[in-house]
């Protein structure tokens, strides 16, 4: 009899279940090796964003770091830990200024949580037509192969449980667009969100923020 049934199926063929899946592990095996094939692509980093030209290819527009529209940074960070009522603006020059002095520093691991293969080396914020960019330049180390890697999102602040949490409308890790895939955006900051420590006086003031909002080219923070 089994030696019918092997007869049977190389006369007709594989039935109808066994195309399917085929088909179907054909696809998310071709959808697996785009996706990597993406994340590895360069991302082209430009000062201006009349440099990115070439259609099909990822560009990092770096944000501005004029030291001559940042001298006032501190004083406004010192606001935002103060007493009292505060309404503050800030340009991408002034958040630039203040990452490169005070970057967060990463959170401990936790016990058996996997190493991070993405090191970051700089973070850089452009703000334009009322979209926060922020961008995490650094290196991707998988099984030896060093690589730079960039990582970009533009979008807006919404209120949430802990205060105001970022929203992403368009999210890149190298060439690939996690926000085109459904949840992988919100996995990703919540990851990122969470391997990053504050300082604990940033972190009271901006649980207590009543507006958070990106307008034009600058970043308005109030306090009640």
């Amino acid at each position: 009899m089994a030696t019918n049934k092997k007869i049977d199926r190389a006369l007709r063929g594989p039935g109808p279940i066994e195309i399917v899946l085929s088909i179907i592990l054909s696809l998310v095996l071709g959808v697996l090796i785009g996706a990597v094939h993406l994340v590895f692509k360069p991302v082209t980093i430009v000062k201006k964003a009349e440099e990115a030209t070439e259609v099909g290819s990822v560009y990092f527009v770096e944000g501005s770091a004029n030291s001559s529209k940042s001298r006032q940074w501190t004083r406004k960070r010192q606001m935002l830990t103060g007493a009292g009522p505060v309404d503050v603006v800030f340009n991408e020059d002034e958040l630039n200024a203040w990452m490169a002095t005070a970057a967060p520093k990463p959170a401990p691991a936790a016990p058996g949580a996997v190493p991070s293969v993405i090191e970051p080396e700089r973070v850089n914020f452009r703000i334009q037509d009322d979209l926060l960019q922020i961008g995490v330049v650094g290196k991707l180390s998988v099984l030896g192969y060093e690589q730079e890697m960039v990582v970009q999102t533009r979008g807006t602040f919404e209120p949430g449980a802990e205060g105001f949490a970022y929203k992403a409308k368009e999210f890149y890790v190298g060439s690939l667009p996690t926000h085109l895939i459904p949840g992988l955006t919100d996995y990703i900051i919540q990851r990122l969100t969470a391997s990053q420590e504050l300082p604990e006086d940033i972190q009271a003031a901006w649980k207590k923020l009543t507006l958070v909002a990106v307008e034009g080219n600058s970043l308005h923070l109030t306090l009640p």
